[in-house]
């Protein structure tokens, strides 16, 4: 009997040891998880047709909120109410930074939404994306407040949410709920929770947003319900109490977090399971726990959580979950930056000054830019709490579904604190909807869908008679008259080329040459067609996204007075009537020759109309030129070879005879022997003849087109122009000229230097109440958020 007892005590022994290696192997087959996440700044959120919307991108280490080092394509989409792309940007994500503007104009009433995403995020769901909504439009002839062109939605659901996920049987359990409309917000309602027999349990209301908790410890061979005061017509059942699980109840208490675990109090024997917390796929900590009591307490350092959602799960000896729960720990510390106006109050068309702080910790610093907008409160939604970086890097990008006023919940207002809010929130928006469970999942993406930046073009070359391929032929890609080469690539066996990471800026006309292996222009350039951008998204998928903002209802009547004000305006009034002006100078455009070519020219031929006569350039060349010798398909510069160069780029006596005199500007010769090869110092025996045409849209494209050659309009990226503020002087500032700008001041690249940075702007005529938001990204992924407000008011008399 000794001997089998020392057996089973071994047994045990063994069978701890394996459960040990396996919660060990659980933790070490985790994958490390790569992800990032896109947060765009908007300057405001209400529009009219016309007006700009300007837009900071951040692109962060989805892990440390640190920006991403790399280059990356970021696409930036507005898209209408139906789902329809109507706006899109192409932006380049440099130090995970970027800035665009999105135009309005010509755009209809209604409510849009900013969407932006990378080649590396669209793997992983619409989830993963960025979403915003946004209000474009018109003011009408009252002055109401405009109303939504939807009907009421009077349905209304009640969703209940066991605490840990399932209820317990003879536990106390914590009962989360979440009372919404048909459009998805939070309501108010009250209820009561009955037993089966009609015996009420307790009673129960929501607290915020639709969303409040009750206790109850569900009892053996019962079904419970809830019933609604407002609707006595709803009968919803809870759902069914589980014998065997675990309640897992949570509370922070001062600088510790502290979890009660409770069981079946009914059970004969109480589990032995695993305590484990983890972030973002990331375990933090785990602990094996025996119960020898239907409940235990464990008490954990709130230091012991980075800033953010976390996870906490009990695992079975099986490594099955019994209960999961997300939690939100805060550090309790401040947005990071402190703005001091240097006044309150201003009056129209003042100079404003706003110092900024980062209050970051020691070793910490600003070495990016941060993005600002001072804007109309008019702008802006109703509520103010709609959406900013530290709401959506901490709270929408990390749970699924659309959240309601994400920002309030990091204010404490008089009914709740900012973690009792994010605790509710935790317990209903939060239970089984954490977006790393998804990545967790997923396939990490190649490194090549992360290493996406600039544009690849590309193509196949065939016989201009036959479909055959041109191997071993060289294609360049240039700009038109922009004087600058691409780039250079050789055909493979099968005559494919492939230009990788291409960058062009806005949209513009590149130029393809091909030359056969022979020299020839005997080659057709097929070009492969770019990938498709979105055109349609469900509207289903982008309102689960994010929520419909509410229009201010002040924003008709300001915006209605703005533009009639700007329509009233005359400005002929402050028109001056010149007498007669003789000009004594003209002013010669501006030209850039083809850089470290020659040092100077020995003879520079300006083309007029006059000389337009000529059939062909080489015949008008001649005609200057007396050593210029044409021979057959040669051209001899005093008998020695003559290089051709078009636009600052090799050419050839075939394409030289395409070009028509008056695309010419100004053509430069180069004598043989004055002309250096690389950085030896050796001399090019050969003349040069550099010719240069005019500005692409002073000639016609079409003359250009010839054999082995095509010329693609390709959309590079989008380079956003400078926004505009004014500066009032003595001279201007009494302009009659109005001044109501709904945005006085945006800049998306703030500097700091020391940890400090200082703005300067000039008021409007607005007289209203204006908001400044600063937002960005510390060196070590630390939020930085900031905001103020000042009024501007009528004159001093």
């Amino acid at each position: 009997m000794k001997n089998l007892t020392i057996a089973f005590l071994f047994l045990i022994s063994f069978y701890s040891q394996i459960q040990a290696q396996n919660i060990q192997s659980w933790i070490d087959a985790k994958k490390p998880l790569l992800f990032e996440k896109l947060y765009v700044h908007i300057d405001r959120e209400l529009y009219s047709p016309g007006d700009f919307i300007q837009l900071k991108v951040y692109q962060v280490n989805g892990i440390s909120h640190q920006l991403n080092t790399n280059f990356r394509n970021v696409f930036v989409q507005l898209l209408s109410e139906d789902g329809k792309v109507v706006k899109d940007l192409m932006l380049l994500s440099a130090g995970g930074q970027a800035s665009g503007e999105i135009k309005t104009l010509g755009l209809a009433n209604g409510i849009y939404t900013i969407r932006a995403k990378t080649k590396y995020l669209e793997t992983f769901g619409e989830e993963a994306l960025f979403h915003k909504k946004i209000w474009i439009s018109k003011s009408f002839s009252t002055l109401g407040p405009i109303q939504k062109n939807q009907p009421v939605n009077t349905t209304i659901d009640v969703s209940f949410l066991p605490e840990g996920g399932n209820m317990v049987l003879n536990a106390v359990n914590t009962i989360a709920f979440k009372a919404i409309d048909g459009n998805g917000k939070g309501i108010f309602l009250k209820g009561k929770i009955m037993k089966e027999s009609g015996d009420t349990i307790t009673s129960f209301a929501t607290s915020y947003l639709g969303m409040g908790k009750l206790m109850m410890m569900p009892e053996e061979g019962v079904n419970y319900y809830a019933t609604i005061d407002q609707h006595p017509e709803l009968k919803i059942p809870l759902p069914i109490a589980n014998g065997k699980g675990l309640c897992l109840n949570y509370k922070m208490k001062d600088e510790s977090l502290l979890f009660d675990i409770s069981a079946n109090m009914k059970l004969d024997h109480y589990p032995k399971f695993y305590f484990v917390a983890s972030h973002k796929g990331t375990v933090l900590f785990n602990k094996e726990i025996a119960m020898v009591d239907n409940s235990i307490g464990i008490k954990v350092s709130k230091n012991l959580f980075p800033k953010g959602i976390s996870k906490i799960t009990l695992l079975d000896t099986t490594l099955n979950p019994i209960a999961e729960r997300l939690i939100f720990v805060d550090d309790d510390k401040d947005d990071l930056l402190s703005l001091q106006v240097n006044q309150k109050e201003f009056k129209p068309r003042e100079a404003v000054k706003i110092d900024i702080d980062a209050l970051l910790d020691k070793g910490d610093s600003i070495k990016s830019t941060m993005s600002v907008t001072v804007v109309n409160k008019n702008y802006l939604s109703t509520g103010e709490n709609g959406q900013n970086i530290k709401s959506y890097l901490l709270l929408d990008s990390d749970l699924k579904g659309a959240i309601e006023s994400p920002a309030a919940y990091f204010v404490n207002d008089q009914g709740h604190t900012s973690s009792e809010k994010l605790d509710m929130l935790m317990l209903v928006q939060g239970w089984r909807s954490y977006l790393w469970d998804d990545v967790e999942k997923s396939s990490t993406p190649s490194l090549a869908d992360w290493n996406d930046a600039g544009i690849n073009i590309s193509g196949h070359l065939k016989k201009i008679l036959w479909n055959a391929p041109v191997p071993e032929a060289v294609v360049s890609m240039d700009y038109v008259y922009r004087y600058f080469n691409i780039g250079k690539i050789t055909t493979d066996k099968d005559g494919r080329f492939l230009f990788k990471h291409t960058y062009l800026v806005d949209t513009l006309d590149v130029m393809l040459n091909a030359r056969t292996k022979q020299g020839t222009r005997n080659a057709e350039i097929i070009l492969d067609p770019l990938p498709k951008m979105d055109s349609v998204i469900s509207p289903n998928l982008l309102n689960n996204s994010c929520f419909n903002i509410e229009l201010n209802p002040d924003f008709n009547k300001v915006n209605l007075s703005r533009q009639t004000k700007e329509l009233e305006f005359n400005p002929e009034k402050g028109t001056i009537l010149l007498g007669a002006v003789d000009i004594v100078e003209s002013r010669t455009e501006a030209f850039t020759r083809s850089m470290g070519d020659y040092p100077w020219a020995d003879q520079t031929l300006i083309v007029t109309p006059e000389d337009y006569s000529f059939p062909y350039l080489i015949d008008y060349i001649a005609s200057k030129v007396p050593s210029l010798v044409r021979s057959g398909d040669e051209i001899m510069f005093s008998n020695k070879p003559v290089e051709f160069k078009l636009d600052g780029l090799e050419s050839d006596l075939q394409e030289i005879l395409t070009v028509r005199m008056k695309e010419i500007k100004l053509i430069d010769i180069v004598n043989p022997g004055f002309r250096l090869i690389g950085e030896l110092g050796v001399v090019d025996p050969r003349g040069l003849i550099a010719i240069y045409r005019k500005d692409m849209h002073k000639i016609d494209i079409d003359y250009l087109k010839v054999k082995g050659r095509i010329i693609p309009k390709l959309k590079g990226f989008d380079r956003p122009a400078i926004f505009y503020s004014p500066k009032y002087t003595l001279e201007n500032i009494n302009s009659t000229k109005p001044d109501f700008r709904p945005t006085l001041y945006w800049n998306p690249d703030v500097s700091f230097v020391n940890g400090k940075a200082t703005l300067n702007f000039f008021t409007s005529d607005e007289l209203t109440d204006y908001v400044v938001y600063i937002e960005g990204v510390s060196k070590e992924g630390k939020i930085c958020y900031g905001t103020t407000g000042f009024k501007v008011v009528k004159k001093y008399q």
